[in-house]
């Protein structure tokens, strides 16, 4: 079984209007509310894909309510910790004259001790046991960044294979625990390393350098430029066709998602990342914070290119 954990979940609202107007009344047009965060963007495209996950995570109030029940109407199975605070709302505002957006994203409640600790007990006690876990997303108020390290081991304990995907500290001292595979963008990676990586060499070497231990993978996301994938053994380059972007929110996890549902159903690393590809790609074509539809997914599917990569 697969696992999601989002620890800091939102309710994401896009809100389209005519145009944007300081110091007066816009007139929302239309709206859509998805369910949001890291890990449930990859549940969320695992169902797209056919296959089944766990989203697990923290969630609070009324609006970890209209969360849950989203995620129930989607078919998402989920066991989320109830918390003191309230989730968060983010807000993302299209203006339909100029194809411009302004995104308010909210930082999160805090979260108090106890409920961290519910959260490690129910970890340790999942059934069915994971066979992998997807630990991704921004680390609430109230947590430490070495959290996803105890995440990480938590689950490596009970055998999972754990995909990893976050930014800044989080990922430094993730890294410490060694996961299977992390999933950064061009820009986290040079955050993590400390310096610019302005070609594909340069990815591919600052992999190199991560490629130890327990770390097994590391597939880095270039938006239209495709995914490197790196390996102690081999590294291969994948890329999308093009097609019109209609916004990039949610597509590095579903690029995560399809990896994950591949992998769980022994499909090769290069088959399971073209899938991983086609998913993002889809959700990149979709609006708002939509996800890529399956038809899509398989449209795109068989246009995806690999090549092997230097090393």
């Amino acid at each position: 079984m697969i696992y999601t954990v989002t620890l800091n979940p939102a309710l994401d609202r896009t809100i389209w209007v005519e145009e944007f107007k300081f110091d007066d009344t816009c007139r929302i047009i239309r709206e859509e509310r998805y369910p949001g965060g890291k890990g449930i963007d990859v549940s969320r495209m695992i169902r797209t894909l056919g296959g089944d996950s766990v989203a697990l995570g923290f969630l609070g109030g009324f609006t970890g309510l209209e969360i849950e029940g989203r995620l129930l109407n989607e078919g998402i199975p989920h066991d989320f910790i109830r918390i003191g605070g309230e989730t968060r709302t983010n807000i993302i505002i299209h203006a339909a004259d100029s194809d411009r957006e302004i995104k308010v994203n909210a930082s999160g409640p805090e979260i108090e001790p106890v409920e961290l600790g519910l959260l490690l007990e129910q970890v340790r006690s999942l059934r069915p046991s994971p066979t992998f876990a997807v630990i991704s997303g921004s680390v609430p108020p109230g947590l430490s960044p070495s959290i996803y390290a105890q995440l990480i081991l938590t689950f490596e304990g009970l055998g999972a294979r754990v995909i990893f995907d976050a930014d800044g500290e989080p990922l430094m001292r993730g890294l410490a625990a060694t996961p299977y595979m992390i999933k950064p963008n061009r820009h986290e990676l040079e955050r993590l390393i400390g310096r610019e990586l302005p070609h594909p060499e340069d990815l591919i070497e600052a992999s190199k350098e991560l490629i130890k231990g327990e770390l097994s993978i590391v597939v880095i996301s270039c938006g239209a430029d495709g995914v490197y994938v790196l390996t102690a053994e081999t590294g291969f380059h994948c890329y999308p066709p093009e097609v019109e972007t209609v916004n990039t929110v949610g597509s590095g996890d579903s690029l995560v998602a399809g990896i994950a549902w591949g992998l769980e159903n022994g499909l090769s690393l290069e088959d399971a990342v073209c899938l991983g590809v086609a998913c993002g790609t889809a959700t990149a074509m979709a609006e708002g914070t939509a996800q890529g539809s399956l038809e899509d997914i398989e449209n795109l599917r068989s246009q995806i290119k690999t090549e092997e990569l230097s090393l």
